[in-house]
C-alpha cells in the first residue's frame, strides 16, 4: 500500500518534497466530526488519472493505518502545475 506512494516519490528528489500535517483541526465531513482529513498534492508534472488514483489509494491507506482516518473520510485535491508557478532558491523551476 505504501509502496505506490513511495514509488512515486522515488522519481522526485527529496530536497523538493514537503509534507505538512496539521492535527487537531476540527473538520466536519458529511455532517459529523468523526476523524477526517483533507489533503492537497501539488506536482510539477507527473500527475494524471492513473497516477492520481494510485496515489489516492496509497495515501488513504497510510492515513487509515497510521492515523485511523477511514478512507471514506479523506478528500484529496491534485494539482499538476508548471515549474514556472513555483519559486524556490530565488528562481523558479
Amino acid at each position: 500500500m505504501e509502496c505506490a506512494f513511495l514509488k512515486y516519490l522515488m522519481f522526485v528528489a527529496m530536497q523538493y518534497v514537503m509534507i505538512v500535517l496539521k492535527g487537531s483541526i476540527p473538520i466536519s465531513l458529511g455532517g459529523t466530526q468523526e476523524p477526517a482529513a483533507f489533503g492537497e498534492l501539488v506536482s510539477i508534472g507527473g500527475l494524471g488519472p492513473d497516477v492520481n488514483k494510485n496515489l489516492s489509494f496509497a495515501i488513504a491507506s497510510i492515513l487509515e493505518k497510521k492515523l485511523s482516518v477511514p478512507k471514506s473520510r479523506l478528500f484529496l485535491k491534485f494539482y499538476d502545475s508548471q515549474g514556472t508557478h513555483f519559486g524556490w532558491n530565488g528562481s523558479t523551476f
